[in-house]
């Protein structure tokens, strides 16, 4: 069985890791359960809280590490779809380290 998945999962935070503060991070999914997982990471660590909303007060201590850069996936145009085929299934997401 591939792992591409749980490999992700492990990449993410060490990628974030490897970054200088202000350096960019891109990461570029072709299946949708990758981009979910992309998407996902990268809203947890824009925000400065994660606990449930249910909670009143905040007890995680966790702060932002990311601030998106393309709220909205990027997506390959008509004309590159019509050049290359394979990047119509391509979604391109851009983070910044804080």
């Amino acid at each position: 069985m591939n792992k591409e998945l749980d490999t992700l999962t492990e990449v993410l935070p060490k990628a974030l890791d490897a970054l200088a503060p202000q350096g960019r991070l891109a990461i570029i999914a072709f299946h949708s359960l990758e981009d979910r997982l992309v998407k996902q990471y990268f809203q947890r660590e824009s925000q400065d809280c994660i606990c449930p909303p249910e909670q009143p007060v905040c007890t995680c201590g966790h702060r932002a590490t990311l601030k998106i850069i393309s709220r909205h996936v990027i997506q390959a145009s008509a004309e590159e779809v019509e050049i290359n085929s394979r990047s119509r299934s391509a979604r391109l997401r851009v983070a910044e380290k804080i």
